[in-house]
């Protein structure tokens, strides 16, 4: 990742960098050294602010490392690609030391925006952390915690010896205060009736839902079945003739192994059908939007879901901007 530095105003390049002007690199220092930049001023936050030097009896290493999407893997090799369907900007990874002798690693996600930082967050919540106040939403396990706020995703993870959840908790609410105002949940949520909602369950999902090409932006959450749990999803479109589309998409790829019958509500109306791995699924469109039950013990439960999702969606919905190449 390249850096350029020029026309910044020396006392915003010392803020930024924590380097003088003068003790600069100069172009093509990183490939001849092999070190990478400290931070950079493409970066439209202070990582600086954000990764304190000194917190809680935390004492930061002197180096900040940065990885852009192009070489994100060198970082996190087998987890990168789930980070880029999520829109990850860039990624700060610090590492600090506590007086008492723990050292935990950092990492800030600056993700697309907030929708994408709470969706890699819920992507990766483990049902066993317990929740702390920080951000918007945190979960703190053993040797870990993990919180969104704004558009970022934060992880500390400690060494294999572990901290106290208190000294983490500390260094992770310095970290949250530098990152500006944490924002609120995305308003998708209030789509998701709470009767009956598998705590944790809401999640957003960014491209190929329930395996289909042009189901995405989507968000699906779990509800209480006598079985096993069902699903609820709303997928939004830029129109409505591509939700008409996508419906009859879908109800020609269960038609396949299935069958389907036709129903006219609620909303515009669409197709149940049952398949051996989902079971009942009802699809309906309303709008713009697909919404969809799938494992539902039965007609009524799944037509009682998607009937109250239908009455909370907004009229004229605001539809994330799509990944090139998506339809």
């Amino acid at each position: 990742m390249r850096l350029s530095h020029a026309g910044i105003p020396a006392c915003l390049l010392v803020a930024i960098t924590g380097i003088a002007p003068g003790a600069m690199p100069a172009p093509g220092h990183q490939a001849a050294t092999g070190q990478k930049p400290s931070i950079g001023v493409a970066i439209p936050y202070s990582v600086g602010r954000a990764l304190p030097d000194r917190a809680a009896g935390w004492t930061r290493s002197p180096q900040i490392q940065m990885y852009s999407p192009s070489d994100l893997w060198e970082y996190i090799d087998g987890a990168a690609e789930q980070y880029l369907t999520y829109g990850v900007q860039d990624v700060a990874a610090a590492r600090y030391t506590h007086t008492s002798g723990t050292v935990v690693g950092v990492d800030i996600y600056r993700m697309a925006d907030s929708v994408n930082a709470f969706g890699i967050y819920r992507q990766e919540l483990s049902p066993k952390a317990r929740p702390v106040a920080i951000g918007v939403e945190g979960r703190a396990g053993s040797s870990s915690l993990k919180f969104w706020s704004g558009s970022f995703y934060v992880k500390l993870t400690a060494s294999p010896a572990g901290g106290r959840r208190t000294e983490l908790e500390a260094l992770a609410g310095a970290i949250a205060k530098g990152l500006g105002e944490p924002g609120g949940m995305p308003a998708q949520v209030t789509w998701f009736p709470a009767a009956g909602l598998v705590p944790d369950s809401l999640k957003f999902v960014p491209a190929d839902a329930l395996g289909q090409s042009v189901f995405s932006n989507a968000f699906e959450a779990k509800y209480e079945n006598p079985r096993e749990p069902s699903t609820a999803l709303v997928v939004p479109f830029n129109s409505e003739q591509q939700a008409v589309a996508a419906l009859a998409r879908y109800e020609a790829f269960l038609a396949k192994a299935t069958g389907g019958t036709k129903v006219a509500s609620p909303g515009n109306g669409g197709f149940s059908a049952t398949d051996s791995f989902h079971g009942f699924i009802l699809a309906v469109r309303a709008g713009s939007r697909l919404v969809i039950s799938l494992g539902a013990s039965d007609d009524r439960a799944a037509l009682a879901t998607l009937t109250e999702i239908v009455k909370r969606l907004p009229s004229a919905p605001a539809v994330p901007p799509r990944k090139e190449g998506s339809s």
